[in-house]
């Protein structure tokens, strides 16, 4: 099901839009869909790196906030040169996560 929703689009945005809406020959619903996905992905790995740094979550558990697989979240860190701090109790959570997951 999908939900209608009205939202003011400053001038400025509103250019771009249509700029890539003519380029791309979509409409500028279906573009503002797309990156209307994309901010929300962005966001839950921006939220989910938080957590992580902050030691409010596990490596599986931001992982799992971002919505993506565990391998992905530690290519993230490396990427980013996020200091990876892991301790037994981690690992504990981790491998519980993935179990649970695993089945």
């Amino acid at each position: 099901m999908e939900d209608n929703i009205s939202v003011r689009i400053p001038n400025k945005e509103m250019k771009e839009l249509n700029r890539i809406s003519s380029h791309t020959q979509t409409t500028k619903s279906a573009i503002l869909r797309e990156v209307l996905r994309f901010g929300i992905r962005q966001k839950k790995l921006e939220i989910a790196l938080e957590k992580f740094q902050k030691n409010e979550a596990t490596a599986a558990k931001s992982a799992g906030i971002a919505g993506i697989s565990l391998s992905e979240f530690l290519e993230v860190l490396h990427n980013k040169g996020i200091n990876f701090h892991y301790g037994v109790e981690e690992l504990r959570e981790d491998f519980e996560r993935v179990m649970k997951y695993d089945k």
